[in-house]
């Protein structure tokens, strides 16, 4: 299987997952999902070059700032833990600003590579939603895999019993219907929509957050979360600035332009 997942176009029920939570219907384009989290390996070449002071055309301009005044400015956070450096574990310790900046990095550094208008960013809230949740019908699922009960063979949780993220894919049986694994468990990932605009404006792009603005959404809990997290409508939000030693990020390949997918 390859390493981007096509998440097809139509129009998503996205939220509505308890009892009283609004919902909304999305109109997604087609795109490309990670199959997998950025690792630790994908991660180190931006750390060489990312964190200098020539970075500054890969950074939101609030992130910028962020980066100047933040005493952690020429690698990331327990950079040099041994029990998170594993070059197949999930990154960890990624600010949304360090994750935002990898992604136009990436975006540059492949742009030989890319489709005509398209770049790597952040998934929003209705793009994860509608890779992690949907099935090959357009119907709903609580998990990625379906329905049934979460297992330590079907995701990375509390259950596991570990005490730092697994290697990205070790749960194949865990896969979304479209191939994607770990959007339930190992590591939350961090999106790129308004955790308090969520459902109506799930699918609309995000470019920069104020450093004290607890905005930004996750989703898909953590090797340290019950298995209650690691349902497909579970979120969580933070700040951008904030250094979460249980989340981690993956990228979509989407349109250029487009404001959702």
């Amino acid at each position: 299987m390859g390493y981007w997942c096509y998440v097809r176009p139509g129009t998503y029920r996205i939220g509505g997952w308890q009892e009283g939570e609004p919902s909304a219907e999305i109109a997604l384009a087609g795109c490309w999902i990670a199959r997998l989290p950025v690792t630790v390996a994908q991660y180190a070449p931006f750390v060489d070059v990312g964190y200098s002071r020539e970075a500054k055309r890969w950074w939101t301009p609030k992130g910028w700032i962020w980066k100047q005044s933040n005493p952690i400015t020429k690698q990331p956070w327990n950079w040099d833990v041994p029990d998170y450096r594993y070059p197949s574990q999930p990154v960890i310790g990624i600010t949304w600003y360090e994750a935002t900046a990898f992604c136009a990095w990436l975006s540059e550094h492949l742009a030989d590579a890319l489709p005509d208008g398209y770049l790597l960013r952040l998934p929003t809230e209705a793009e994860w939603e509608a890779a992690a949740a949907y099935d090959a019908d357009m119907r709903r699922r609580t998990y990625p895999w379906g329905e049934d009960a979460p297992t330590a063979e079907r995701a990375i949780y509390d259950a596991s019993g570990l005490e730092a993220p697994a290697p990205v894919g070790c749960c194949p049986s865990s896969a979304a219907a479209c191939g994607a694994l770990d959007l339930a468990g190992n590591v939350w990932d961090v999106t790129a929509s308004s955790y308090r605009r969520y459902s109506e404006q799930s699918g609309q792009v995000i470019k920069d957050f104020t450093a004290d603005d607890g905005d930004v959404p996750w989703r898909g809990g953590s090797w340290k979360d019950s298995s209650t997290s690691i349902r497909c409508g579970t979120r969580a939000g933070d700040l951008p600035g904030i250094i979460p030693h249980i989340s981690g990020f993956r990228v979509i390949l989407a349109p250029r332009l487009a404001r959702s997918c």
